[in-house]
């Protein structure tokens, strides 16, 4: 922040210290209170964060001595409480307290929710019974998103792994015998420490499984096979998948030519299928016991022995 940006915001203060309410309602994303939530309606607040709490904190430190920094840039403002202006999305940042040497006494990540603002949908699947799955999301366009945190709510702990727009469970997590269950909620902020949050209404594992894609080799001229993918859950007799097929002459997007053609349906560990003539071969495979999801398509051309070969 500017020296100017800096005056600015100490203008901005008096004014509001006349004119200011208390946002509409205060929480914590963590225990240890490091994010703190503002729930504000576009109107003019203001909000006193502490930088030390007890007596006890502040042993040996005089309130004098105590300084702030806003997003990193010094402040000038000094005493023990700091008082936070909002304006619609004016107000949240990285606020931190120091001692006159300068060592670190507090910082809080102050993040603004809009009142009434909705939770987004958030996306899970699994790629077999084993237990694991990954929940994704889609950022609002036009700014930088950072997660602030991820939370599963079920008895059993759950070993999270979250990158980029997702979350992965993995080892840990329940097995198929499932009997609550399982919501999931993220909490993410903009550059301009704006709250989104993601969240389900619950699910279990079983009903979000989404088999990986196969893989179509060719066997000779006029057939083509498949077998289940590796990353689903074995004994497959136990865990079994059916494949649907679609045929066309032409096809470039196989989501394009469901239902144009009559499917067809195999029930064996190793999938075969004919193909006569020049065609575009489309599979995809689910659990044939469970209304789970099918797997994204894979797409097979088929070329007679004279011309090239061309697979996709």
């Amino acid at each position: 922040m500017s020296s100017k940006a800096v005056r600015l915001l100490v203008i901005f203060s008096v004014y509001l210290m006349v004119n200011g309410n208390n946002p509409k309602s205060q929480r914590t994303l963590l225990p240890n209170g490091i994010f703190l939530v503002l729930e504000v309606t576009g109107q003019q607040a203001q909000f006193t964060l502490p930088c030390l709490d007890s007596t006890a904190e502040m042993k040996g430190i005089l309130v004098e001595n105590i300084v702030w920094m806003v997003n990193g840039a010094d402040t000038r403002i000094r005493g023990n409480t700091f008082i936070v202006y909002l304006e619609e999305s004016f107000g949240g940042g990285n606020y931190t307290c120091y001692s006159e040497e300068r060592a670190l006494l507090n910082h809080t990540l102050v993040l603004l929710q809009q009142v009434g603002s909705k939770r987004a949908d958030l996306n899970c699947t699994a790629q077999n019974y084993d237990g694991g799955f990954h929940c994704y999301w889609k950022y609002p366009k036009q700014s930088l998103w950072t997660v602030a945190l991820v939370k599963a709510e079920r008895p059993t702990a759950l070993d999270l792994d979250t990158g980029g727009n997702g979350t992965t469970c993995r080892e840990t997590c329940p097995q198929p015998e499932e009997t609550q269950l399982l919501r999931v909620s993220v909490c993410v902020y903009s550059e301009n420490f704006i709250l989104e949050e993601y969240s389900n209404v619950g699910f279990y594992v079983r009903e979000i499984v989404k088999p990986d894609k196969v893989k179509i080799e060719k066997v000779n001229a006029t057939m083509a096979e498949w077998s289940y993918p590796e990353s689903w859950s074995s004994p497959h007799s136990y865990f079994p998948l059916v494949s649907q097929v679609v045929v066309r002459k032409n096809c470039k997007k196989c989501g394009n030519c469901t239902g144009r053609l009559n499917t067809t349906v195999l029930n064996d560990n190793v999938f075969q299928f004919e193909i006569k003539k020049t065609k575009i071969l489309c599979v995809r495979i689910r659990d044939p016991l469970y209304a789970s999801q099918w797997s994204d398509w894979s797409r097979h051309r088929s070329v007679p022995m004279q011309r090239s070969k061309r697979w996709s």
